[in-house]
């Protein structure tokens, strides 16, 4: 029986354990927590029809502070999505802001 399945079945039950044997334990956790999520984020982006890009990478990627995106989700122009702690944008509602944004500058 694993730790994990141990820990599942007896969660009250004192232990004594080696440290490599809670490493272990600890990156199987670890492994099991980033499958679960990337699960999960590949569930919520074919809900949502498209990639999500995460906070930073919007930031970088329009050259604007983390209160722009904050201020644009409030004001409907970029609408956020949560997932946890973290907060994503949709790849489509992205390249429209740029494609706008060149077609004015072109202008």
């Amino acid at each position: 029986m694993s730790l994990l399945e141990m820990a599942r079945q007896f969660p009250d039950m004192s232990v004594t354990i080696r440290l490599g044997d809670l490493l272990d334990a600890n990156k199987k956790l670890a492994q099991q927590v980033r499958e679960e999520t990337e699960a999960e984020m590949l569930e919520r982006e074919r809900e949502f029809g498209c990639r999500l890009v995460p906070k930073e990478s919007i930031v970088k990627m329009l050259g604007v502070d983390p209160s722009t995106l904050y201020r644009w989700n409030k004001a409907g122009y970029l609408t956020a999505v949560k997932f946890g702690v973290k907060v994503f944008y949709k790849e489509s509602d992205i390249e429209a802001i740029i494609e706008r944004h060149t077609v004015k500058d072109g202008e």
